[in-house]
């Protein structure tokens, strides 16, 4: 027989459900109105069949559909509708309500409005991919293997700017989630770039850009600026400001892998010859040792004292006994009876807590 639900039991998902709202609260007057829903935004989809050789950009921008540019008033409207139903969801949880027939009701409501601001996420998302491909266009040097991960860490950004842009502010959504997703992508390729992931391929304006660079007396103090660098390269000062941030990067770029067999020129030795520590404990002992001493903080407490004043800072009995006020001769038994437990924790490759 199936359980029902109480009434605290719905009211507790309702209030998880609008605690777990991504979007900041934004309170107006016209919010808190029963019918000051606004109508709902939804565009025609076109939808294709992706072609065999279609590549990773073209697949993505015809991915669930495809659907026309929105104008302002339709991106403000998407936006009013989201923030009016989330607003409608917090209030329901702050509701006082009696029996959980009305509980239950109120959590069918919530979940409705939430279907109606992933259908209004998905209609700004769908309407903003290009935003994300002309983010993108920069790094298409890198090939189509790379591109796809390019493209979701784009996606990833829209996705967040939809949930965190404030439509009240007046700033066009355009511009900031052009930023949001520029800035995400500019990290995303640094990281990988400085991890050795993505071998950088510099064009010849950076490459001459990077020897002017490299070439600057130091006693000259500061750096070139960019109008300078314009003049000696022949470049404009916006192209300059748009490659010197590549050339910084090439710079941390982490050279080739070297193998430790690399012969050097007197091929007489290798690169593990000289990088080779002498002095440094082998694996297998390392290891082994390890396993010892964790046998050790097994023992009782007066015993471990014993192994490590013994074997660790080098105690002989009599110094053993003196710091314990034992005699040499109870040193030694206690000794021997932790070896001797040690030895069947060791063989048994058990370590047993309670020996």
């Amino acid at each position: 027989m199936a359980l029902t639900k109480t009434g605290g039991q719905y009211r507790e998902e309702l209030k998880a459900l609008a605690a777990g709202l991504p979007f900041k609260v934004i309170t107006r007057p016209e919010f808190r109105r029963p019918a000051g829903c606004p109508p709902p935004v939804r565009q025609k989809r076109t939808y294709m069949s992706p072609d065999s050789n279609m590549q990773a950009v073209g697949r993505f921008l015809i991915e669930r559909g495809t659907v026309e540019l929105l104008t302002p008033e339709s991106t403000l409207a998407l936006f009013t509708e989201i923030h009016w139903c989330a607003t409608q969801i917090r209030l329901l949880s702050r509701r006082h309500m009696k029996s959980s027939a009305q509980w239950r009701e109120a959590g069918v409501a919530a979940r409705k409005l939430i279907s109606q601001i992933e259908a209004a996420e998905e209609e700004l998302f769908i309407a903003n991919r290009r935003l994300v491909v002309s983010c993108i266009k920069p790094y298409f040097w890198i090939g189509q293997v790379w591109l796809g991960d390019f493209l979701q860490e784009g996606s990833k950004a829209l996705s967040n700017a939809i949930r965190k842009f404030d439509f009240t502010r007046g700033t066009p959504f355009y511009v900031y989630a052009q930023k949001a997703v520029q800035n995400r992508l500019r990290n995303y390729f640094r990281d990988h770039v400085r991890s050795g992931s993505i071998g950088m391929r510099p064009s010849r304006e950076m490459l001459a850009l990077k020897e002017i660079l490299d070439a600057w007396p130091k006693d000259r103090g500061e750096p070139p600026d960019d109008a300078l660098l314009a003049n000696l390269t022949g470049m404009t000062e916006e192209r300059v400001a748009k490659i010197r941030p590549y050339v910084r990067q090439l710079e941390h770029q982490p050279g080739p892998p070297v193998s430790l067999d690399a012969m050097f020129a007197d091929n007489e030795s290798n690169l593990y010859d000289i990088v080779e520590d002498s002095e440094a404990e082998e694996a297998s002992h390392a290891a082994q040792r390890s396993e010892i001493w964790t046998a050790v903080e097994r023992l009782p407490a007066r015993s471990k004292l014993i192994m490590r004043l013994r074997f660790i800072e080098g105690r002989t009995l009599e110094e053993t006994g003196a710091m314990l006020n034992l005699t040499r001769a109870r040193i030694k038994q206690i000794q021997d009876d932790a070896l001797r437990k040690l030895r069947q924790m060791l063989r048994r490759g058990v370590v047993n807590p309670r020996m």
